[in-house]
């Protein structure tokens, strides 16, 4: 289903114009006349070194060894220059393998054009230094090999790869290097076609090789069957493997603004890429709400991004607001070694997304952060450190559960304990905020939650859960220790908060005796804090305190902890002002 899916985006979108074709970077256009004589390097693009995407034949799925394409390739095989030492055997080699091509397609097309190219090559050692010269972004040492280029025949300003002879050999040509077997139904289209033996390769997936790899392969023994070799092991016509790859690249391609087209990384080493079966917004406005900002720099950037998401576009992902018909929609996610794993598919409809993502983002809401959903990158960041990072499996089930509205996995609940109870940094409010809105997702959605538990979005004095109250408290002694000694080195936070959260009976009472010095010490402050802590003590069952909390629990304490700490960062009121001015008049 998923291959057949990407084919028929790439015939709605067009991407397939020929199975043999497709859609590259051209650098320069190397002008030559009917002799083969070098006449000019034009650049293709507008800009300088942003190049032009046009249809070029496909070059060969290339790793190690030297496969040239068809009078198109980088400046390595056309003109064997590159920035890199020690590389003048293989240049030679690749030079060889690029005339090579040249040859037998003016053998076979005795076209005009592909004979001056071929005349040009025969002539490369006495133009090359020429050639080199008139390089129009720098000088002849400014090369690196990389330049896609591109021939051009002066006499008729056409480009030699796509004259009508060289379309009609090179799909020949590919046919017989590509395909084998004998006609035999297709398993994506349905149709009968002679299989395709090789299948293009898949750029841009994470941890794969920077060439591509392959979705469809079969390289040893061990996956063939019934006498059959490669492809035709699992018929797919060259036309649709093509299809599939194209739009998969196509979705995977980068733009100035986002890293994917229409993806979103999932962790480090996978991507998440999204479409719909007819055209709809959601992919465009999924991209946006989910792409978010590079996790660099991100108390500016996660302040720039809540202020860059439109009211317009969150709301469009209202499902009453819609005004499209629905459709079906996928998502598949990838990762990459020696070949492209398929961690997820989800094939869903449009409509379905928009509610389950509007409910995801009302779980994650917590505290005074407006109704609008945190970026992916963000919230896994959260959880993640320079050593520490989440594994694949992992946030795909996580990201799978926000589209499909299922439970979260528990694995998130104990990363997310695990970063709290590490000394804070720079960024702990934003990274705080994003732990425990996962944290409230994960309770939420938990079927182990009692069902009495209310895991609300703000602070909630009514409550009278033994974890959420003793996270309250905790919040209050962290608060009586810093107005009383102001910044140290190690706060009750740093030291306590892991014990208190899983060992509360052994932890409080130390906690308890502590903050007495620290209220006397922290005057009016601190006679505010005490009365808070003891309408606190009050509410807590009169029975010993718990001597373990299980993993709910835990996350519950965190909760408490949160909304408490944020409640002492907003505005005061009016009441806790008098409450104040009440305790310094007793004083």
């Amino acid at each position: 289903m998923m291959l057949r899916a990407l084919y028929d985006l790439a015939q709605r979108l067009n991407l397939l114009e020929s199975p043999d074709y497709e859609k590259r970077k051209v650098d320069l256009f190397l002008r030559i006349d009917e002799n083969g004589r070098f006449l000019s390097l034009e650049p293709a693009g507008d800009k300088v070194g942003r190049g032009k995407q046009i249809d070029v034949p496909r070059l060969p799925n290339r790793t190690v060894g030297v496969k040239a394409g068809l009078l198109f390739d980088n400046a390595k095989y056309v003109l064997g220059v590159s920035n890199e030492e020690g590389k003048a055997d293989r240049l030679d080699r690749c030079t060889a393998a690029f005339r090579e091509e040249v040859i037998a397609a003016a053998e076979q097309t005795q076209d005009i054009a592909v004979l001056a190219v071929q005349k040009f090559l025969d002539q490369l050692p006495e133009q090359r230094v020429s050639v080199l010269s008139k390089y129009p972004f720098g000088t002849s040492s400014d090369w690196t090999g990389s330049e896609n280029i591109a021939f051009r025949f002066d006499p008729d300003e056409s480009l030699v790869h796509a004259r009508p002879s060289v379309v009609t050999y090179f799909a020949g040509k590919r046919a017989s290097d590509v395909s084998g077997g004998t006609a035999t139904r297709c398993l994506v289209t349905g149709q009968n076609a002679i299989p395709s033996r090789l299948h293009p390769p898949v750029k841009r997936i994470p941890q794969a090789q920077t060439s591509g790899a392959m979705l469809v392969s079969f390289n040893a023994d061990a996956f063939l069957s019934q006498g059959m070799v490669d492809g035709t092991n699992a018929p797919v016509s060259r036309a649709a493997a093509e299809g599939y790859v194209t739009a998969l690249n196509w979705l995977l391609e980068g733009t100035p603004n986002r890293r994917f087209r229409y993806g979103v990384p999932v962790g480090d080493d996978a991507v998440m890429v999204f479409w719909t079966k007819d055209p709809h917004s959601i992919v465009d406005e999924l991209s946006a709400l989910w792409g978010g900002p590079d996790p660099s720099e991100e108390a500016q950037k996660m302040a720039e991004f809540t202020e860059s998401v439109s009211d317009a576009l969150w709301k469009g992902m209202n499902p009453q607001a819609a005004t499209e018909t629905d459709t079906a929609f996928y998502a598949v996610t990838l990762s990459g070694h020696a070949r492209v794993i398929v961690r997820d598919w989800i094939e869903t409809t449009a409509a379905e997304v928009r509610r389950n993502l509007r409910q995801f983002a009302a779980d994650l809401r917590i505290g005074s952060a407006p109704d609008q959903p945190m970026p992916l990158p963000l919230l896994l960041s959260s959880l993640t450190t320079k050593s520490r990072t989440l594994p694949p499996q992992l946030v795909t089930r996580m990201v799978r559960a926000a589209f499909r509205n299922e439970p979260l996995p528990r694995q998130i609940l104990v990363a997310a304990l695990d970063r709290i109870r590490l000394p804070p940094d720079k960024f702990d409010r934003f990274h705080m905020h994003r732990r425990c809105a996962l944290i409230k997702a994960v309770l939420l959605r938990s079927s182990t939650r009692p069902t009495e538990w209310e895991v609300t979005v703000s602070l909630d004095e009514s409550n009278r859960e033994v974890p959420y109250l003793l996270g309250r408290l905790f919040a209050i002694l962290e608060r009586l220790q810093e107005a009383a000694l102001g910044s140290v080195n190690a706060s009750i936070r740093d030291r306590y908060f892991g014990a208190a959260s899983m060992t509360p009976g052994l932890t409080f009472p130390r906690l308890l005796k502590l903050s007495v010095h620290h209220a006397a010490k922290a005057e009016q402050v601190g006679k505010y804090l005490e009365r808070l802590k003891s309408s606190i003590i009050g509410a807590l069952p009169a029975a010993t305190l718990p001597r373990l909390f299980n993993l709910t629990e835990q996350g519950l304490f965190a909760i408490g902890y949160y909304h408490q700490r944020e409640a002492q960062f907003e505005k005061r009121t009016a009441s806790n002002i008098e409450d104040e001015r009440s305790d310094s008049r007793e004083a």
